[in-house]
């Protein structure tokens, strides 16, 4: 059988560029693995920049149509009273709008949790219809709102002249999360952004977004990050949408259902680990405080997403990274066993390992989904674990002990949480180390979009049939898009700075996250 013909990279790389989806292409090939003694042959692999504009193209255009979608909701809604137009909030399991009383306990939350960082000269980035500065601008020295809908902006215009309480100090802007320009630096003492980082395009854009709005925190402030969709609990999360979506109980079929509904997410997902590595990129962050939603009801918000908290430095400072901890059905068996040990113990305590009532069906219901059992699947998820235990039960039992809890996303078992008791601190105190991030998870994806992933993938299987179809009978490269292709000092590109060398899979594709 006669040896297959290798194309020079040179060759693969000017056929590439003939593509009229390709504005770059650099091929090199990488070391084969195996024992030394048996090397395979290199494996070559294009590294290819998509001709739609490159990274900022697609983030802008990804961005006009969020922008579009938003000015869709907040034009068809006009008469809602200010401050309580939930417009566009729709299930994702059954695509109807999320009851009003969930809605308005999950707004209250947010604002008792803003409130704790005594906020007086507050930014609101995504000001959105005026959900938060309609029960915050009133208390606060001024209120400053932007938003990338002008629509929005116009709407919230009007109803803030109305409120003589507020017109003298709310000033509102169109632009977008990134544009800080005509703010001023160094002065607010509170930096909101809630429920709109699920519509950045990147992880690359939420990191913009992050540092730009740093310069303009005041030393000692706060930015609060909310409503952050958990990257970790995407499986769980569309299985429960397939299953609601869906009848039968032919668990192929419901799985095939439970992909397709993830790859279409258009949304971005952030794993905590995230926002722990934050202070490496800057050192102005004095602390990380990561907690689940406080939520008297289990939906998709209190499910599968958390807040954050960074603390720019000077701050005071709780750390309680290390501090003594319990672990839950072996140390710390009931709530009637914690509510005792919390008695003759000194905060702080951290309870660790409590399976999560709010989405323990939802797990279940995914294992048993992989397990091919799909009736199984959907009685755990119409079922409550007995075993699992509601965050808000714990909630009530600090505050019964005077206490103060942050319900901690699980650090290794995204179905599990934990819990830290501190003593309530007059003022404003950034708490540090609530999440630990495992090593473990160090090298997986932190971001990722998995509609624009799973775009970028079927755009890689197109372009390598195309290659395959120009070099008949040729070794054919992996392929992986890029946004753009480092250059070394001479002006050539630098492949081998871009990531480590992908499986041999025929098709690769790194998270877009």
């Amino acid at each position: 059988m006669p040896a297959t013909n290798h194309a020079s990279p040179s060759e693969m790389e000017h056929t590439l560029t003939q593509h009229e989806g390709v504005a770059q292409a650099a091929v090199t090939a990488w070391p084969s693995p195996g024992p030394p003694d048996a090397p395979g042959h290199p494996r070559l692999v294009a590294y290819v920049v998509p001709a739609s504009g490159g990274r900022q193209g697609r983030e802008k255009d990804r961005i006009e149509e969020w922008q579009q979608i938003y000015e869709r909701v907040y034009t068809a809604s006009p008469s809602e009273p200010f401050g309580e137009n939930f417009s566009g909030w729709d299930s994702s399991y059954d695509g109807r709008p999320i009851d009003r009383d969930h809605m308005r306990q999950w707004r209250s939350a947010t604002v008792d949790r803003i409130r704790e960082l005594r906020p007086r000269r507050v930014l609101e980035i995504g000001v959105g219809s005026g959900l938060l500065l309609s029960r915050l601008a009133a208390d606060c020295e001024t209120y400053w709102g932007t938003d990338f809908s002008g629509p929005a902006i116009e709407e919230l215009h009007r109803n803030v002249k109305e409120q003589p309480q507020l017109a003298d100090r709310v000033t509102l802007r169109t632009q977008a999360a990134d544009d800080v320009d005509g703010l001023p630096a160094g002065y607010f003492d509170t930096i909101v952004i809630n429920s709109v980082t699920q519509c950045f395009p990147s992880g690359d854009y939420l990191t913009r977004v992050i540092t730009r709005a740093l310069g303009v925190l005041a030393p000692g402030g706060a930015f609060f990050i909310g409503d952050v969709r958990d990257l970790r609990t995407l499986e769980y999360f569309h299985t429960a949408v397939a299953l609601h979506r869906r009848t039968g109980t032919d668990a192929a079929a419901l799985a095939v259902a439970a992909e397709k509904s993830r790859i279409r997410d258009e949304e971005l997902l952030v794993h905590p680990g995230y926002f722990v590595g934050l202070p490496t990129l800057d050192p102005a962050i004095g602390a990380v405080d990561i907690q689940l939603q406080q939520s008297r009801y289990h939906n998709e918000m209190s499910r599968h997403r958390y807040d954050v908290v960074l603390h720019k430095a000077p701050a005071q400072v709780t750390d309680v990274g290390a501090c003594p901890s319990l672990a839950w059905g072996t140390d710390i068996r009931d709530m009637t066993v914690l509510a005792d040990r919390l008695g003759g113990t000194r905060p702080p305590l951290r309870i660790t390992g409590i399976p999560n009532a709010r989405i323990a069906n939802e797990e279940g219901a995914w294992r048993a989904l992989t397990e091919g059992d799909a009736v199984r699947a959907r009685e755990l998820l119409a079922e409550h674990d007995p075993t699992a235990v509601d965050p808000q039960k714990l909630t009530q039992l600090a505050a019964d002990a005077h206490l103060h809890l942050a319900l901690v996303p699980g650090p290794d078992r995204p179905g599990h949480f934990d819990v830290v008791f501190t003593q309530p601190q007059p003022g404003r105190t950034a708490l540090a180390g609530t999440y630990r991030h495992m090593a473990a998870a160090a090298a997986a994806p932190l971001t990722e979009n998995p509609a624009a992933t799973h775009r970028a993938g079927r755009f890689a299987a197109r372009l390598r049939d195309w290659l395959g179809e120009r070099l008949p009978g040729r070794v054919l490269p992996a392929i992986v898009v890029v946004d753009a292709l480092p250059l070394r000092s001479d002006g050539m590109p630098d492949v081998r700075a871009l990531s480590q060398p992908p499986a041999a899979d025929g098709t690769v594709t790194p998270s877009h996250g």
